[in-house]
Order: C-alpha cells, then sequence, then structure tokens
C-alpha cells in the first residue's frame, strides 16, 4: 500500500464535499507573531460556497512562538538527523506546523472561515497547546460529517 499524505487523505474526502485543493496560494490576508514578524500563511483546502479555508495537519503542532525562534530551531539541527528524519524535522520546528501560528492565522479570519483539520489523532502535547491557545480543530471524519451536514441544510433552504 503506498503512503498518503495528509493532503492526500484529505483529498479523497474534502474534494467531493465541494472544496479546491490550494495549498500553492496564499490567504489574502497577511499577520504579524509576537516579535512583530509580518507572515503570510497557506491553506490546504478551500470552499467557495462555504468561503473556508482549510489547514490539514497530520497530527502535531509545535510550540514554536515565532517566525525567529522557529527558524533558529530549524537552523540548530544536527544535518545528519535533518537528511534521515526531513519531515520530523519539519514538523517540529517550521512555522507552518506551529500551534501559535495557526492560533494567530484562526483569530484574525475567525474560526467559521479557517479551520484545523487532523488526519491522526493529535499527541497529548498538541492537545494541550490547542487548548491552552482557543484553536478549533477537528478531526478529518468529524470535520466531513460536520460540513455534509451544513451543505445539504444550504440545500434545503
Amino acid at each position: 500500500m503506498a503512503y498518503l499524505t495528509p493532503e492526500q487523505t484529505a483529498a479523497a474526502i474534502l474534494i467531493p464535499l465541494g472544496f479546491i485543493l490550494v495549498n500553492k496560494t496564499f490567504l489574502p490576508y497577511s499577520f504579524t507573531d509576537k516579535e512583530g514578524t509580518t507572515f503570510n500563511a497557506m491553506a490546504d483546502f478551500y470552499h467557495a460556497e462555504l468561503d473556508l479555508w482549510v489547514e490539514i495537519k497530520c497530527g502535531h503542532l509545535n510550540g514554536k512562538t515565532s517566525v525567529a525562534n522557529a527558524k533558529r530551531a530549524y537552523e540548530r539541527l544536527d544535518p545528519v538527523k535533518l537528511a534521515r528524519y526531513a519531515s520530523h524535522c519539519q514538523i517540529t520546528t517550521q512555522w507552518n506546523h506551529s500551534s501559535v501560528k495557526h492560533a494567530l492565522v484562526q483569530s484574525a479570519i475567525g474560526a467559521p472561515q479557517y479551520a484545523i483539520v487532523f488526519t491522526k489523532q493529535p499527541d497529548e502535547e498538541t492537545l494541550a497547546r490547542i487548548v491552552k491557545q482557543g484553536i478549533q480543530a477537528y478531526s478529518l471524519d468529524r470535520f466531513a460529517a460536520i460540513i455534509g451536514l451544513q451543505l445539504a441544510c444550504k440545500a434545503i433552504e
């Protein structure tokens, strides 16, 4: 069985619900971290009718608190470890996998327009961050069920 990325796993469920893959497109907003650094963000999927951006994550968000903090953590990685465990190193150090970043984005855009969706059960550390930072996040199955219900209700209206 071939390995599916979290985005590929999500695509099989979300595209039939009307989402389109937009993972190469910046959101039409700018954000600022706690150190005053402006950054842009990308989502993985967008639903035009619902005006909903979706960010897919596998099961972990790191605790990096700023763009610079994440960059320093990544630069300190052992090159041998980075070469051998590239995905793990990216998830644990990079800003695009930061719970702080996603909290900032969701707070600015609004939870109804920016959903964090996990393809795997988040680890305990990530769950604690989600609760502490007030992030609204969903499992892929639950999210798909909620969206299916929303679309069914819209069809009745």
